[in-house]
């Protein structure tokens, strides 16, 4: 029977590392999940050891840190240094990197979806951190994969799904950001791409590089909010009467880009990875937060 590689999967309670590490085990992986506690990745000898002693085939980065405006050094590090750090470790033992990077690196002011080359232009301290830190492991290790994808959601703490539930268990109001648009990507959906790429390039595929992923369909981000009540409301009563649009500025001093759409042919041409819909998704998602 063919063996699948060994996976290290760091930032494994986030929203992306938790799914990555549970469905790598449901698919038979050897899988090391690894969080903030266990691995500081901005540790260089501990990345080292904990590479030696794991020895595995490839590595998933899904740490990130998403600060607020007094902590920017601080996201600024594990995003950018820890990332180097990660990358400059896999390429001393040969071991692959799974890199994974937002949609915010682009400004949001173009028309149609983001494509990998077009020109970045973060707008945030967060999104600037992002950026740096790709272009850190494309210095580092040649052997890399970038992966760009944007409204990450599940129902782990963190993501606007739960914490949107949250509030309308305990208002009648909640107020949601006008004048976005994108496309709400399920952590699992997001998941089930990594493992998919990793097994072909276990298989001999040299398709290293940036790419993106989304889910299919885009809608508002007010439009999506709507979508999760309502999916909500059948599996409980809620006091929530009604959703109030309103700029983002007023809600979070962390701009998304009006545009958050990305375009995700490479990713099919090279991998042969369709996008699946937001909607599924999100039905397992509201079941799994209530159950």
């Amino acid at each position: 029977m063919f063996a699948l590689p060994a996976l290290l999967v760091v930032g494994a309670q986030g929203q992306l590392g938790y799914e990555v590490d549970a469905l790598a085990r449901e698919q038979g992986f050897a899988v090391t999940a690894l969080d903030a506690d266990r691995l500081d990745i901005l540790d260089a000898a501990a990345v080292v050891a904990a590479l030696a002693k794991y020895k595995p085939s490839f590595l998933i980065n899904a740490a990130a840190t998403l600060s607020a405006q007094e902590q920017i050094p601080a996201a600024f590090a594990v995003n950018t240094r820890g990332a180097a750090i990660l990358a400059e470790s896999c390429r001393a033992v040969g071991c692959v990197m799974i890199h994974l990077s937002c949609v915010e690196v682009f400004s949001g002011d173009l028309i149609e979806p983001y494509e990998e080359d077009h020109e970045p232009s973060p707008q945030t301290q967060y999104a600037k951190s992002k950026l740096r830190g790709e272009a850190l492991v494309r210095a580092a290790l040649p052997h890399h994969i970038i992966l760009r994808t944007g409204w990450l959601f599940s129902a782990r703490k963190g993501s606007f799904v739960r914490e949107l539930l949250e509030q309308a268990m305990q208002r009648q109001e909640v107020r949601v950001a006008e004048g976005l648009i994108g496309n709400p990507t399920p952590a699992a959906d997001l998941a089930r791409v990594i493992l998919a790429i990793i097994k072909q390039l276990d298989s001999g595929a040299e398709c290293w590089g940036t790419y993106h992923y989304s889910a299919s369909e885009s809608i508002s981000w007010f439009g999506f909010a709507e979508s999760v009540i309502a999916a909500a409301r059948q599996y409980a009563d809620m006091p929530l009467e009604r959703l109030e649009a309103v700029p983002q500025a007023e809600l979070s001093p962390h701009r998304r880009p009006s545009n958050s759409r990305l375009n995700c042919d490479k990713i099919l041409s090279a991998f042969g990875i369709h996008q699946r819909t937001w909607r599924s998704g999100l039905m397992q998602v509201v079941r799994s937060y209530y159950s």
